[in-house]
């Protein structure tokens, strides 16, 4: 079972730079609330687990600004240092001296709670990740015990397979207090209402590096809470998932003085954006209008409703109200695909091909997105935002190229890297593997990027699957849909080990069926590029992302309104 990528494709050591390593030995960190654990290992961050709310760690290394670098199982991972603070001293007992070298092994069937025994109960203090694979170190009836950074953990058997290699030598430790519940503690119910004491702003942090301003409680106004055990924040509702306010900003008040109550897991798979200067959203339940909050301009907000002219969404279990005149229905991420650049003395025979645009074209398409402030997202940050485990900015975009060509070497890197802007390539890597490594660029040729030239480009570009060699097309038909499935699947994996980071697939001329997303899926990737016209929005299937062209018919005006979020 392959392992969830989380957020982007990084080179990891621009995030953990070697020249700031410094010793953290006996280094105690607090966690805010529930911290993800990443694993490193491939070039890109994948969550292995996490570490519950109000737990202490002693962290292995201190990796600069960013990081603690932590022991899971038998290799490091990494940790946020903005979750969590530096303590005294750890709270817990059950530490693991003895390093023990282990062959055996659990895999988590789905998200696998670990849990402290020392105390009268079981506490929860991490989680494995679904399809993690950990070793173990001890078992006692159905509890397997675990390393967690030297800290003795156990998980029960329902949530794991084991897979023997040779027998543990079982270690002298206490078992699990029995007949206790093996799931994940019920999050805390709530725990009254805050009233802001100044205008305070809400966050999503869900998003790594990123935190975001979602909203902004007026002063005096008042919200349920979700969650008041973190010692810096309070968490509230927000549609379908929690954004949080700082404590030191709010006071807990027992009784509401508000009416307007909303169910915030109600709200619909539909969204609105703020499009005027004027973004409160109101209450309404007084007779009056009486603005209660103020929201972002470059947000996406769940829509609950609409009540004649008036859209109503919820925050914190309250709702609001903004009129429509203000609003504009969200499409969705657009995703833009690109091919082939050249100048348009070089055009030639891809005059009027619609996979091939001009330099001066593309490089003022870049230009808008820029002075409007658009931020080009990673392929795996709209994953994430499809399952709705993230938002992203309303003004949010996706570049991808399709092909591997040499051309984008010449003209979109430069372009994409002024302008700051990261972007996808969609490589056919048998192409790629036989490419030249010093290769001069000839416009009337179609020339695929080099090994060589792929590697140059990391800091712009992350690279995904066009197929090892099934690029073809014969008669009308993509050569992908003509070959046995048992083919298909060897492409596409031989095609892995050329960019083994790669968990996307771009379908060669859009052409897919049933079976070649099977395919794909067994191959291992995890999400799915199609041709297919459209914006993406949440729970929409990953393996059909739809993608929007520009060629060299598409007017600048045509370009404006294609890329907005909504429609003009």
């Amino acid at each position: 079972m392959r392992l969830k990528c989380i957020a982007l494709v990084l080179v990891f050591l621009t995030l953990l730079p070697f020249t700031l390593k410094a010793q953290a030995s006996g280094t105690v960190i607090q966690t805010n609330e529930e911290t993800v654990v990443y694993d490193n290992r491939s070039g890109s961050l994948i969550q292995v687990g996490t570490l519950s709310a109000g737990q202490t760690f002693v962290v292995k290394k201190d990796y600069g600004a960013n990081w603690w670098q932590i022991r899971w199982g038998n290799f490091d991972a990494f940790v946020n240092k903005r979750y969590t603070t530096i303590v005294s001293a750890k709270t817990y007992k059950n530490d693991i001296k003895l390093a023990v070298n282990v062959t055996n092994h659990i895999t988590a069937t789905g998200v696998t709670p670990i849990f402290d025994n020392t105390g009268s109960k079981l506490v929860q203090f991490a989680t494995l990740s679904e399809g993690v694979k950990y070793p173990i170190y001890s078992k006692s009836g159905d509890w397997y015990g675990i390393a967690v950074n030297s800290r003795l953990g156990f998980v029960h058997k329902n949530f794991v397979e084991e897979e023997k290699n040779e027998d543990t030598t079982d270690r002298p430790t206490a078992p699990p207090v029995q007949n206790k519940p093996t799931t994940p503690p019920v999050q805390s119910s709530p725990n009254g209402f805050i009233e802001a004491k100044e205008n305070a702003e809400l966050y999503d942090f869900r998003r790594e590096n990123k935190a975001m301003v979602i909203a902004t409680l007026l002063k005096g106004q008042q919200l349920q809470v979700e969650n008041a055990e973190d010692p810096t924040y309070v968490k509230v509702s927000w549609g379908k998932t929690f954004v949080n306010i700082e404590k030191s900003k709010v006071k807990f008040v027992n009784t509401p003085s508000y009416k307007n109550v909303g169910k915030d897991s109600a709200v619909k798979n539909e969204y609105f954006i703020p499009i005027s200067g004027n973004i409160e959203i109101y209450d309404n339940s007084a007779g009056k209008l009486i603005p209660f909050a103020k929201l972002d301009l470059n947000r996406r907000y769940p829509i609950l409703r609409k009540d004649g002219s008036w859209y109503v969404t919820t925050i914190g279990g309250r709702e609001g109200y903004i009129h429509s005149s203000k609003i504009a229905l969200d499409r969705g991420v657009p995703v833009l695909m690109y091919h082939h650049l050249l100048k348009k003395h070089e055009l030639g025979r891809f005059t009027n091909v619609s996979t091939t645009m001009t330099d001066v074209q593309f490089a003022n398409e870049m230009q808008y997105l820029k002075s409007k402030k658009y931020e080009t997202v990673s392929i795996y940050e709209l994953q994430q935002f499809m399952r709705n485990e993230i938002t992203l900015p309303a003004y949010s975009i996706v570049l991808t190229f399709d092909d591997g060509l040499l051309s984008t070497r010449e003209y979109a890197y430069p372009i994409l890297k002024k302008h700051g802007f990261q972007a996808t390539q969609f490589l056919i890597t048998y192409r790629n593997e036989y490419s030249p490594e010093e290769q001069r660029f000839d416009y009337t040729d179609l020339q695929s990027l080099s090994i060589q030239d792929i590697n140059n480009m990391r800091d712009v570009f992350s690279y995904e699957s066009h197929t090892y060699n099934l690029h073809d097309i014969i008669g009308r038909t993509g050569k992908m849909l003509l070959v046995p499935y048992g083919e298909v699947v060897q492409d596409l994996k031989r095609s892995l080990a050329i960019i083994p980071e790669a968990k996307a697939l771009a379908y060669p001329f859009g052409q897919y069926n049933t079976n070649i997303i099977y395919a794909a899926r067994e191959a291992g990737f995890t999400m799915a590029f199609s041709t297919k016209l459209g914006y993406n929005n949440p729970f929409d299937d990953i393996y059909q992302i739809k993608r929007l062209s520009s060629d060299q018919k598409t007017t600048f005006a045509q370009y404006q309104k294609m890329v907005s979020p909504y429609a003009q």
